[in-house]
């Protein structure tokens, strides 16, 4: 797939019969117009065609592989687009956790509109940009509308044991962690959770697990001769790259150089 520009890309393209798999320091949005595919990403599966696509936040290994002959919608987004900063913030939810929508018939005529414009309008940087907004803006009301708005009566709180969930991530931290057993180590179901985790921590559990990978690598940068890319496999990152793109995009410096100060 093409690397990411400064504005959103959107393209029509048909994925390989293979299983291959990637990631990337751009959100992504794969939407099924003919024909499927199979999705993998942080252990869940799915199938990507007309009635479901596919949510793929920055650096999330995943799989993928289109079965027969398929035309796949594709929207590559930067993580730092202007569509993602403070003042649109309600949209980066979309991206807090990999994921599949529906598409519902609606959405599907907003799909056609989609591709008409691009084919009149496909070198335009703008058109993409605006084309999507609208479509991020509309899946954001699919996906969050039915969300309670008021924060929970504080009788219907659970308190979250922390110490539990930190030793959890502390012991398995060069595995794959989902949302789902952080879930079921608190007892709650996995939206309750993510509400409830939200509300006290200030983060979502994805955001805290990043945060608890690179505080542990940034004691190994310190306090260990491992290279860079054995350091990224102890603390759950697929790559170096990865743990590099992610240092970039929270610290603003690379493992690289915080190695070559200290």
């Amino acid at each position: 797939m093409s690397t990411c520009t400064a504005n959103a890309a959107i393209r029509v393209d048909c994925l390989p019969n293979s299983c291959l798999s990637h990631d990337h320091n751009y959100h992504q949005v794969v939407i099924g117009l003919t024909g499927t595919s199979e999705f993998e990403i942080s252990g869940s599966s799915g199938q990507v065609s007309a009635v479901q696509g596919c949510l793929v936040p920055t650096e999330h290994l995943h799989f993928y592989e289109g079965i027969g002959s398929n035309n796949h919608l594709i929207i590559d987004l930067p993580h730092q687009h202007p569509l993602l900063t403070k003042e649109m913030i309600d949209l980066n939810r979309l991206f807090e956790t990999p994921g599949y929508f529906n598409i519902d018939n609606n959405l599907k005529l907003f799909l056609s509109f989609m591709i008409k414009e691009l084919e009149t309008f496909d070198d335009d940087a703008t058109t993409a940009d605006f084309l999507t907004f609208a479509f991020m803006h509309r899946l954001h009301n699919r996906q969050f509308q039915t969300l309670p708005q008021a924060r929970l009566k504080q009788a219907d709180r659970v308190s979250l044991n922390m110490a539990r969930i930190d030793q959890f991530i502390a012991t398995n931290l060069a595995e794959k962690i989902s949302v789902a057993q952080l879930a079921d180590i608190a007892c709650m179901s996995e939206s309750h959770f993510h509400l409830q985790f939200r509300n006290a921590i200030g983060l979502t559990p994805h955001q805290y697990l990043i945060q608890k990978r690179l505080k542990e690598a940034q004691i190994l940068l310190h306090s260990s001769a491992m290279s860079i890319n054995d350091i990224a496999a102890q603390v759950g990152f697929t790559s170096q790259s990865a743990l590099t793109n992610a240092f970039k995009k929270h610290f603003q410096t690379t493992p690289s150089q915080i190695r070559h100060k200290h």
